[in-house]
């Protein structure tokens, strides 16, 4: 190849690379169709032609074979009968009666018939170097050319018979192509040689000649040729009638061939139609929420990755300002009255979003009730009064299917560049404030870097918390509760402990809320729930007369899920209802207390105990001791901590212990951390303790391998020493309040 075709090459291939291929492939379809055609044409039309060649010159043949046997029948029959009658032929047949012309006349005359009667399709004629009639003469190139082959023929063999080659040529005249076709006609005759002999030698003849510049008196010899027979047949009508069929022969076959590409064309446009629609639609689907038909978090990331200008060159507008929305008690809707119902109001929620925003507002739903609204270039009070609109539109109420439903939203909002400029960043702090918004006073609030002291965002701690509870990856805890009286564990609080991938440990306090705020509290208490029945099984097994304590949230407590949660639990893992113990806060039952007795007399009925914990932490209101079905009351380890050197904490601790046992209950003391809290506790008789003094909370493991060694401790009475502490008893590490 050329090098300097090689540019050329390239910039063809980068010219077809921006074609389509389907353009591609119908471009090359219609150019196969067009050369195919004009190749067809010319084969066909050279053979053809070829064609129309062979079957005129058969024709010349068939007219010269039957212009010969019209002679010899009429000299056999006619001038033989009548020479043998006397009579004869003659050239002057016309004034002697009883003769007929010559066979030569008769040929003649046979020629001047058959231009009348072929309409033109051909004619014949005779025509001789030696003829005294001017149109029988020699008259043209083409008969001068062909009577020298003729001629050369015969010089060749003079004194034999030859086997005459016909001479033949297609030349053009005014009417078009025509083939030429001259064949020798000898004397084949002694008669014929003699007549035209005597014919020499008369008078008006040899004065003829010498008149025509040729040698008179020439005597010829049999074979010898003396004259010709000429073939000429037009080929334009026949070509014309041919290219004609070719023509509707090829137009039909192009017709077909049009159709068929037409049909391969449609075919590829209609399938590349279909393709794009269908990529359309993935590409709908892809960017797009199923339920809502708002756009989702890809298509969120990608609109904020546009204006953030990922190529490096800063955003695109002056700020974009990115809104988060999460819908308050929705869960509860969700699994009071059914998904159905709680996608119906989604939609709803996302149809008021949508209305409440300007026109070149951007909305989409990342998940479950979670929403984002991207502004762009807006001022903080134009961002105030969309999020005030957007609040005012959610709380209205919700009708749906009969019932009237009301919902709330927590709003938070973060500015690039001012908080943030990496689409990442800025989801992190929208994100940061909603649940700042969630947790405080208000509906809506601004991101606040100085109470941002996460070094982890809730967006990544929420995903890794999810992955947790799916794999099963928290731990559980357990500690012990002892009984003053016996001097005897009684039971374990199950606590709650989990190690994030990027945060290391974390608070349960923090990884609880956030489970509360994200929808995943009822996951997180199944699976501690179940583990702490599973194992509490266990050690009853091993012949340790143990209960499990595991704490409860308020959205557990008021979603009307929990009856068949502990029904399911008790029934899979054999534990004995009355070896089960739920703790709820205060906080928790004032929520709503008729709500709160209701699911907890439902759990009661099945047997399980209910203890209040960090009892005088919260409202600490008697009305509701009276309500709730408890049987336990946990009082809160600030009024125990310095119940030793604090006489108004001793005072509160007889008071409550004396206000249990008058309720029929029993008060636990959490928080034990000294030997002179536990002699405190001792002296009053107060019914179990639980705390770091007597053992911190452990693993499984690590717990079952201490269970002999530390299922049992005497208790020390009034008038005794303090306990000493030993080291399976003991474990001063910080205090880490249980979750």
């Amino acid at each position: 190849m050329n090098p300097l075709h090689l540019p050329l090459i390239r910039r063809l291939a980068g010219i077809l690379s921006g074609i389509p291929l389907r353009v591609q492939i119908t471009a090359m379809c219609c150019s196969f169709v067009v050369v195919v055609s004009l190749v067809t044409w010319i084969i066909v039309s050279r053979s053809q032609e070829q064609v129309i060649q062979f079957e005129a010159l058969k024709l010349a043949d068939i007219v010269v074979n039957q212009a010969a046997s019209a002679r010899s029948a009429y000299s056999s029959l006619a001038v033989s009968k009548l020479k043998a009658d006397g009579l004869g032929a003659s050239e002057f047949s016309d004034d002697l009666p009883g003769h007929i012309p010559l066979p030569a006349q008769f040929l003649k005359d046979l020629s001047y018939r058959s231009r009348q009667d072929t309409n033109g399709l051909f004619s014949f004629r005779p025509i001789s170097k030696w003829n005294l009639a001017p149109e029988h003469g020699i008259q043209n190139s083409f008969q001068e050319w062909a009577w020298e082959q003729l001629e050369d023929q015969n010089r060749r063999a003079p004194d034999a018979p030859l086997d005459w080659t016909p001479v033949w040529r297609i030349s053009d005249d005014e009417n078009g192509k025509i083939l030429r076709y001259l064949t020798a006609d000898p004397a084949a005759s002694s008669s014929c040689v003699n007549c035209h002999n005597e014919l020499e030698k008369r008078a008006d003849v040899i004065a003829q000649r010498i008149a025509s510049g040729v040698q008179p008196g020439n005597q010829w010899q049999l074979h010898e040729l003396l004259g010709a027979i000429e073939i000429t047949i037009p080929l334009d009508r026949v070509a014309a009638l041919a290219r004609a069929q070719t023509r509707d022969g090829l137009l039909i076959v192009l017709g077909i061939t049009i159709i068929g590409v037409c049909g391969v064309c449609f075919i590829v446009f209609y399938d590349a139609a279909r393709n794009h629609a269908a990529n359309a639609k993935l590409t709908f689907h892809a960017n797009h929420d199923s339920l809502t038909g708002l756009p989702n978090r890809f298509a969120l990331e990608s609109t904020l990755n546009q204006l953030f200008n990922v190529d490096g060159e800063g955003i695109a507008c002056e700020s974009v300002t990115l809104i988060f929305l999460d819908l308050d008690n929705f869960k509860q809707i969700n699994d009071a009255l059914g998904h159905e119902t709680g996608d119906k109001v989604l939609s709803l929620g996302a149809n008021r979003i949508a209305r409440a925003l300007p026109a070149d507002g951007f909305v989409a739903r990342l998940g479950g009730d979670e929403f984002a609204v991207v502004l762009r270039d807006k001022t903080v009070e134009f961002v105030n009064t969309v999020a005030s609109d957007i609040a005012e539109s959610i709380n209205q109420p919700y009708e749906v299917e009969g019932y009237k439903l009301s919902l709330g939203v927590s709003i938070g909002a973060a500015t690039c560049p001012e908080h943030a400029c990496t689409t990442s960043e800025l989801l992190r702090c929208a994100d940061v404030a909603m649940y700042s918004a969630k947790n405080g006073p208000l509906t809506f609030a601004w991101y606040d870097p100085a109470s941002d002291t996460n070094a982890i965002s809730n967006l990544v701690m929420k995903n890794e918390l999810r992955e947790a509870i799916e794999n099963d990856g928290l731990e559980v805890h357990y500690q012990p509760k002892y009984s003053l009286k016996t001097g005897r564990m009684t039971g374990v609080e199950a606590l709650a402990r989990w190690h994030s991938p990027s945060a290391g440990f974390v608070s349960p306090e923090v990884f609880i809320s956030l489970a509360e705020h994200v929808g995943l509290i009822n996951d997180l208490t199944t699976l501690i729930l179940k583990r702490a029945a599973t194992q509490c099984q266990q050690w009853r097994q091993m012949g340790f007369d143990l209960s499990v304590s595991v704490n409860l949230s308020a959205m557990n407590l008021h979603e009307g899920t929990l009856p068949d949660l502990i029904r399911t639990t008790l029934a899979d893992t054999a534990l004995p209802a009355s070896a089960l113990t739920l703790e709820v806060t205060e906080g928790t039952v004032m929520t709503n207390v008729d709500r709160a007795c209701e699911v907890l007399s439902q759990v009661r009925a099945l047997g399980v105990k209910f203890s209040v914990d960090d009892y005088g932490a919260g409202y600490s209101s008697l009305s509701y001791l009276n309500k709730l079905p408890i049987s336990e009351l946990k009082l809160d380890r600030a009024f125990i901590t310095h119940v030793g050197s604090s006489e108004k904490d001793a005072v509160i601790v007889r008071a409550t212990l004396e206000l249990a046992h008058n309720l029929g209950l029993i008060m636990v003391a959490e928080g034990v951390e000294d030997a002179a809290a536990l002699d405190f506790l001792c002296s009053i008789q107060c019914d179990q303790v639980q705390g770091y003094f007597l053992c911190r909370p452990l693993p499984a493991a690590e717990l079952e391998r201490r269970l002999p060694f530390i299922h049992e401790f005497t208790p020390a009475p009034q008038a005794l020493e303090p306990l000493q502490p030993t080291d399976d008893l003991l474990h001063p590490i910080p205090q880490d309040k249980a979750a």
